[in-house]
């Protein structure tokens, strides 16, 4: 009887978590983190730093997204797959595309793939089906859709040159930057900002290189605030998050990272900045608007990235 009644809350405590949508509760300050030692993903309560759910998704889950309908999208780094997590599923679908996928964003209905251990972008859609890849001259790492959704600008290893990839007719141009690129990710105002692997930040607009800033030892990833006025650079080289102002662009604040910060990610309602410390399993929470640490969580192995839930 005590089995029986004990098994029956069981089920019923499965069946709430997994009821849980993979975007729900955009009320609340809520993030995905992939956790890339732990083989798994995980939805956290920033605020109150709850872990609300866990899925397994084995491959060194490594760079994540959320769609706007709140699809989970993650790069299964060591494998040739990627995870699809669609809202009100109980399970990932994983999706094999060949090669090493690093990066993934969404547009629209569908995904689009940095495939750093093959020469090309892939596409999917959200559900699953595999659309026609495009050919690059070298193996892309990080990548951008810019305003409107058409096109994807794509850092590549080896090169000094973005990517310029026309999702739509599947034709690539090259930008020469004449510097390193690493993460990239477009502002409000429709100017790129790109991080250096030597610790500078560079501002484009167009194909103009109009600023660049020193920062740390290696610059590595950025989230803007959601009324665009801020942007949030990790530096893995220096241990640091650095705050700038995006008009003007200066420097408005420096905090020190407790082990090495990975990415970052501004919450939906602009309230917190989290950033993923790789070395000591956490989130590590910041307020936004003072630029104070609030808390760190504790969420598991090597969290890599990390992404807001939207809105």
């Amino acid at each position: 009887m005590r089995r029986t009644v004990l098994a029956t809350i069981l089920a019923a405590v499965a069946a709430v978590i997994t009821s849980i949508p993979a975007g729900s509760g955009t009320a609340r300050p809520l993030v995905w983190v992939a956790l890339e030692d732990a083989d798994q993903i995980a939805l956290v309560n920033v605020r109150t730093g709850t872990v609300l759910r866990r899925e397994a998704t084995p491959g060194g889950p490594h760079n994540i997204t959320v769609a706007s309908d709140g699809t989970v999208v993650v790069a299964l780094w060591d494998t040739d797959r990627i995870a699809i997590l669609r809202p009100r599923a109980s399970d990932p679908r994983f999706v094999t595309l060949g090669g090493a996928p690093h990066d993934v964003k969404t547009r629209g209905s569908t995904i689009v793939v940095a495939n750093q251990g093959a020469t090309h972008v892939d596409r999917t859609w959200l559900r699953g089906g595999v659309l026609p890849r495009i050919g690059l001259k070298a193996h892309p790492h990080d990548l951008a859709i810019a305003p409107g959704g058409r096109r994807a600008w794509v850092s590549l290893e080896g090169s000094d040159d973005l990517a310029v990839v026309d999702l739509d007719d599947r034709s690539v141009r090259y930008v020469s930057t004449g510097v390193r690129p690493h993460d990239l990710l477009f502002a409000h105002d429709g100017r790129l900002w790109v991080t250096d692997w030597n610790g500078t930040v560079h501002v484009f607009d167009g194909a103009d290189r109009i600023r660049t800033l020193r920062l740390g030892e290696e610059a590595h990833h950025l989230a803007f605030t959601p009324d665009g006025d801020e942007v949030w650079i990790t530096d893995h080289g220096v241990g640091k998050v650095f705050v700038l102002s995006t008009r003007p662009i200066a420097l408005l604040a420096t905090r020190d990272i407790p082990g090495e910060p990975h990415h970052v990610s501004i919450t939906a309602n602009g309230r917190w900045a989290v950033i993923a410390d790789h070395t000591n399993g956490t989130l590590v929470v910041f307020d936004a608007r003072t630029h104070r640490r609030a808390r760190i969580v504790r969420v598991g192995a090597g969290p890599h990235g990390v992404w807001a839930v939207p809105a």
